[in-house]
């Protein structure tokens, strides 16, 4: 009997950024695990990174990339969605066009899935500048299993093994909070996500879709957090969710994040309700009635 090992979709958002965008795809193409392909979604960009993505695909013929051009700027979500829909892997990983993979990434996630039944996996992140240096390994924008870190060297920082890879599921939670890395950080088992394609509004989640694609994926299936630094999250100054350095052990947020941040943690409850009900006979087909009645009275408390 010849088992298959399943195939990766990299969903890649793209948005005005030609700077980095063709890095952040060297970073997939330089995966160890290679059973994968990439599906770009260009949101009306302005600049050239349309052009960049349409050169690098004829660069690496060999490779099944598939470019996505949206015919004006809808947000994030919506550029998600288009990906989902494209998407033919059993896992999905949605990458910001400006960060960039550790040659582990795909393994590791890939390790953790199969291991458990979640609907998701987060990893750690490493944080870089504009230039692609290191500014830590161990983001403050990361759950961390223990304050006291065990030093290592500079080699060994870098280094991600496969084989025992420190994880641990999800115990408590609460709908509409926030227990994971930011969104390059993250697989999801399609299964658990598809039924979001239900989704009629998009346009609520320009920005920092994460949270409701978190929080619903978390709801149905769970989630598990890998303690290992996976992705390096680039903060630069037209980041969405972030764009200041490091500066201590503490997470400071600029006015504008904080304004996103209540802003969502404000319309998560209710978007989500509204979807749950607005498409009640599909949640119930996939899910059954006693699911559907749990997923509603866990959003609500």
């Amino acid at each position: 009997m010849m088992l298959k090992y399943p195939l990766i979709s990299f969903v890649v958002t793209s948005y005005n950024y030609e700077k980095f965008i063709v890095k952040t795809l060297e970073s997939i193409l330089a995966q160890t695990y290679k059973n994968y392909e990439i599906v770009v979604v260009d949101d009306y960009s302005s600049d050239d990174s349309v052009a960049k993505v349409e050169e690098f695909i004829s660069l690496h013929q060999d490779v099944r990339i598939t470019l996505v051009k949206h015919s004006s700027n809808m947000g994030q979500l919506a550029a998600m969605m288009s990906g989902l829909k494209t998407a033919r892997g059993q896992f999905i990983s949605f990458i910001d066009s400006d960060d960039l993979l550790v040659e582990e990434y795909a393994a590791a996630h890939l390790r953790v899935h199969l291991s458990t039944s979640v609907a998701f996996t987060s990893a750690q992140i490493i944080e870089i500048d504009e230039n692609d240096e290191i500014h830590t390994i161990n983001s403050i924008s990361s759950p961390h299993r223990t304050s006291c870190l065990e030093p290592k060297t500079l080699d060994e920082l870098l280094k991600v093994d496969v084989e025992h890879i420190d994880y641990d599921i999800l115990k408590r939670s609460r709908f509409g909070g926030w227990y994971w890395s930011p969104n390059s950080a993250i697989m999801y088992r399609k299964s658990a996500i598809e039924i979001v394609l239900k989704y009629k509004h998009p346009e609520k989640w320009k920005i920092c879709p994460d949270k409701f694609l978190c929080n619903f994926a978390n709801l149905v299936g769970g989630s598990a957090i890998i303690y290992v630094p996976l992705v390096a999250y680039r903060r630069h100054g037209q980041n969405a969710g972030g764009s200041d350095y490091i500066v201590g052990n503490h997470k400071y947020n600029s006015d504008k994040t904080t304004c996103v941040n209540v802003a969502n943690n404000i319309k998560i409850r209710p978007e989500t309700l509204k979807f749950l009900i607005e498409n009640r006979s599909d949640f119930v087909a996939k899910f059954g009635t006693r699911g559907y009645i749990k997923m509603i009275l866990s959003v609500l408390f």
